[in-house]
């Protein structure tokens, strides 16, 4: 799999695994961050992988421990996955299943900004996708409200819209 970005992989009390680009996959590079993530006295011990970028970090298990590791990493200039362009970490629990998903979206993000200079991206098509299922279901099964209803989907449409462009801490 080719990464374009940084993830967490998986994370639990104590231990979190990170995956970083392919650019920073080199020897040097990998101790330099190794490094930095053992500086702080709640880091017990850091692991890595130059060949498959992976690093293992054992940690305490306070609740502030992930976003302290986000903010050395942030410091050492490395971008985590997102698609709202807001820099966050994405969590995920699988390793196996989980690396490709997040990569898969931020891929397709990537490319629809490329198609449309950059004016449209998922935080747009996803609701208007939500929006055009409820005007084909209502104008193929009308107001039958047994079924999920048009205004639901409108509904879903709306608030993805709003939660993806306006409330940055939902994602």
């Amino acid at each position: 799999m080719s990464t374009h970005h940084t993830q967490v992989v998986s994370t639990t009390p104590g231990r979190t695994r990170l995956r970083v680009s392919n650019k920073r996959r080199n020897q040097e590079e990998m101790e330099r961050i190794s490094t930095s993530l053992q500086a702080p006295r709640f880091i017990n011990s850091v692991e890595y992988n130059h060949k498959t970028g992976s690093i293992l970090v054992h940690h305490d298990t306070h609740e502030h421990a992930l976003e302290a590791i986000k903010d050395i990493m942030k410091n050492l200039g490395i971008v985590f996955a997102d698609v709202t362009g807001a820099s966050e970490l994405v969590q995920v629990n699988d390793e196996k299943e989980g690396s490709d998903l997040p990569s898969a979206i931020y891929n397709l993000n990537q490319e629809i900004r490329q198609l449309t200079n950059g004016l449209v991206d998922l935080r747009f098509v996803l609701p208007l996708g939500l929006f055009a299922l409820g005007l084909m279901q209502l104008q193929v099964y009308g107001l039958q409200l047994e079924l999920m209803p048009w205004y639901l989907l409108i509904y879903f449409a709306f608030e993805t819209f709003v939660k993806l462009n306006f409330n940055q801490q939902v994602i």
